[in-house]
């Protein structure tokens, strides 16, 4: 692999309380350079209440730089919460236009933004008045066809736009199928800004074989596939298969479920994020398949310990 430089950044992740993941995972791995916040709403009026901004409270540890990530369609909103992050110290601030998820998509939000040309110009005019040379946009290649993005080039381009994150899949693909890398070429080769990469790199392979055919790009986004191995940044810029050792990956899980256990209230919502957590994890252990089942039909903090610890007990050194 090139020996260029490039930054590594952590997508937020579904279903997991991110904040603690990252704090977590700090604390056990490396790899990664900073993180982007789970979206932010926009909100009408001009007051923000302080838990809408609870992830990237600057008050809290924030074990990697964080960028806040808004979602939204209205201009005025927008200008608000840009003033109440720049309040909090934050000079760098992502639109979502690219979340995917039907609920989101029908509002004219997240990927549906994409739909909405005179809509999706006055949040790039607002964002980038508000926050000159701090404010980027992420994006998927379309809504149902892949086309979309490239019928909005001019718009983005012609926006003072700090970076773009592409997502090669439309909204209507979700995460499934393969990621267009067709489709993300010729974005990219359109685009007149820097552009970030985010999808399926889950093994140093696939980031070789991507940097090999975009030299342009310096900066990837992974997710997922950290929260299946995360072990996969330092991998990542090893540029192979680092060994995984499973007494640090059974530190960074007892340490993951204590912190969860001190900020959420009840056994309910720990187990929840526990078995969310796995049902990424088993995609890459050992056995991974059997242990989800015995994780997820584990109706107790007590019979999910006695799931990982048997794991453990016979998994490879």
């Amino acid at each position: 692999m090139s020996t260029v430089p490039f930054t590594l950044i952590l997508a937020p992740l579904r279903g997991v309380t991110v904040r603690l993941f990252r704090e977590v995972w700090a604390r056990h791995f490396s790899g990664l350079d900073g993180a982007v916040s789970p979206f932010i709403p926009l909100v009408a009026g001009e007051r923000i209440k302080p838990g809408l901004l609870a992830d990237v409270d600057p008050a809290l540890p924030q074990a990697l730089p964080v960028v806040p990530q808004v979602i939204g369609r209205d201009p005025a909103a927008l200008r608000v919460m840009l003033a109440a992050l720049r309040d909090r110290g934050y000079d760098r601030v992502d639109l979502n236009a690219g979340c995917p998820w039907p609920m989101v998509v029908r509002k004219g939000r997240g990927a549906g933004l994409l739909a909405r040309e005179d809509e999706l110009r006055r949040m790039l005019e607002a964002g980038c008045e508000a926050l000159p040379g701090g404010f980027s946009l992420k994006v998927r290649l379309g809504v149902d066809t892949p086309g979309l993005l490239l019928q909005r080039m001019p718009l983005i381009n012609a926006a003072p736009l700090r970076e773009v994150t592409i997502h090669p899949r439309t909204a209507k693909q979700m995460y499934d199928g393969a990621a267009d890398i067709g489709g993300f070429a010729e974005a990219c080769a359109a685009c007149a800004h820097p552009v970030v990469y985010n999808g399926d790199i889950r093994t140093p392979a696939d980031l070789a074989r991507l940097r090999a055919r975009f030299p342009g790009v310096a900066r990837w986004m992974v997710g997922r596939g950290v929260a299946a191995d995360p072990f996969l940044p330092a991998r990542l810029r090893a540029g192979g298969g680092a060994p995984r050792d499973p007494g640090r990956l059974r530190a960074f899980l007892d340490d993951l479920l204590e912190a969860n256990g001190a900020a959420l209230c009840g056994e309910r919502p720990v187990l929840g994020r526990l078995k969310e957590l796995w049902y990424y994890l088993a995609q890459t252990v050992h056995d991974g398949p059997r242990l989800l089942k015995q994780v997820q039909r584990s109706m107790t903090l007590a019979d999910y310990r006695r799931a990982v610890d048997a794991w453990f007990a016979r998994a490879p050194g």
